[in-house]
């Protein structure tokens, strides 16, 4: 669940192939035995259900035990779970006209490409005839699975954003441990103070972990898309206002060169190297999984979680947060549709919402899961990290949580918005450069699609 969306070049050929209608070769290389493994066989007389997710490791272990629950619980279906299928393998599967009748999307860029090649099956009508009702969901949930106004995802479990800071670096540079910064200025005036030297003039405690350019877009209430027509918007003003705060926070760090050499050090964040963890940052915007990361990891190391700051003069966009999610689609080539959407109604079930967060650190989806105690209060001292993770539980229903919008450029657009504050980072060029930059290949491409 964790981690930000990845630009393949790759598949933009193959989602080419799709909308030209060709078949290629090389779509099918590997597709064959994609689907084969070690699973067991379905018992007589159920349907064998083939589900292909993005998990792997202890991830994969806690979705396969959804499935064995879901396969004790009924008796028609035998779902099978092939793990750690990378989109691009499930892309090309689609292509070849061989996909499984489930699979999950790791980038949801890829959902509106999809979509926009009738390669998904739309879901609006069975979700009415399935009782389901949008007002029980988290708003952005469903949103984030919709492409013109059609229901092409369902999610289970969401990923959200929140502030989490060092009460102990805090105390250290003068500042109140128990009080986080509530908006941008004053997260701004304490990256500065908790920002620490060495006597060569070099980081050696960074205040703040330099923020995703959309996270701060989302924080300043920035405009991705035009709501009206779903042009692209990368330079809107208030996206060239949160651009110009990333800069000053970088230079109230120290300036690029010496920010850029510090992160360049930074270890891998799920292990005893994340850089919080070791005291090498004080704050940073991260996700709901790292309550239990620090119990695990680093159980020794205060922390403490708020929402996101938001800008002084716009009182009404507190508490802003930036939802993902566990997004499953069913393609138009699924041998069992009806089959594999009967698992994601249940999916939606209280039962399968806390037995998949409970022990994947996701956020419900249904709202009124985010209520249950089991997920908020710890049971055991093996759960501590609820207490921070009940927090993102509360956030996640804000007005101002946002995602980043449904269109067939969205995975290209990312990757420049991640291209362009490297740019603003190093100084190479102003947050009017780069976003204009951004602006004119990212509209480029989208009048592609039009």
């Amino acid at each position: 669940m964790e981690g930000s969306p990845r630009f393949h070049p790759q598949v933009g050929i193959l989602l080419l192939a799709m909308r030209v209608g060709l078949t290629i070769a090389s779509a099918v290389a590997g597709v064959a035995l994609a689907g084969c493994g070690t699973k067991e066989s379905a018992p007589e007389g159920r349907i064998r259900l083939r589900v292909w997710s993005m998990w792997s490791g202890d991830e994969e272990k806690v979705f396969e035990g959804v499935v064995a629950h879901y396969n004790r619980i009924q008796n028609r279906v035998w779902l099978e779970n092939l793990g750690a299928v990378e989109d691009t393998k499930t892309l090309r599967a689609i292509v070849a006209g061989a996909p499984p009748d489930l699979f999950t999307l790791r980038e949801p860029g890829y959902l509106a490409p999809l979509a926009a090649n009738n390669a998904l099956l739309p879901l609006d009508e069975w979700f009415h005839e399935s009782g389901l009702r949008e007002e029980d969901f988290v708003p952005a949930s469903l949103n984030q699975g919709r492409y013109k106004g059609r229901l092409y995802s369902m999610p289970y479990l969401l990923d959200a954003g929140a502030l989490f800071w060092n009460p102990d670096l805090f105390r250290q540079a003068g500042l109140d441990p128990k009080r986080p910064p509530r908006t941008l200025e004053e997260m701004l005036d304490y990256a500065r103070r908790l920002t620490r030297f060495d006597p060569s003039g070099e980081i050696r405690v960074l205040g703040m972990r330099p923020p995703e350019l959309m996270e701060l877009i989302i924080a300043f209430g920035g405009q991705f898309v035009d709501p009206r027509t779903g042009a692209i918007t990368a330079d809107h003003p208030t996206n060239i206002e949160a651009a110009r705060y990333y800069r000053a926070l970088i230079d109230a760090m120290g300036g690029g060169r010496r920010v850029q050499a510090f992160t360049a050090g930074f270890g891998n964040e799920q292990g005893t190297n994340n850089p919080f963890f070791l005291g090498k940052i004080a704050m940073m915007f991260n996700g709901q999984w790292n309550p239990y990361w620090f119990q695990k990891y680093a159980p020794h190391v205060p922390y403490d979680v708020a929402p996101i700051p938001h800008p002084a003069s716009k009182p009404h966009l507190a508490r802003p947060t930036w939802i993902g999610q566990n997004m499953f689609c069913i393609p138009r080539e699924s041998r069992h549709p009806r089959e594999a959407w009967e698992f994601l109604v249940w999916a939606q079930s209280e039962e399968a919402q806390v037995l998949f967060a409970d022990t994947m650190h996701g956020i419900p989806n249904i709202r009124k899961v985010l209520k249950n105690p089991r997920l908020r209060q710890p049971q055991n001292p093996n759960e501590v990290w609820k207490r921070g993770y009940a927090k993102f539980l509360d956030l996640v229903d804000s007005p101002n949580a946002r995602f980043f919008p449904v269109t067939p450029v969205s995975t290209l657009y990312l990757h420049e918005l991640t291209t362009a504050q490297d740019f603003i980072m190093s100084g190479s060029k102003t947050p009017e450069q780069a976003l204009r930059d951004v602006q004119q290949r990212v509209f480029a491409e989208w009048k592609r699609w039009q």
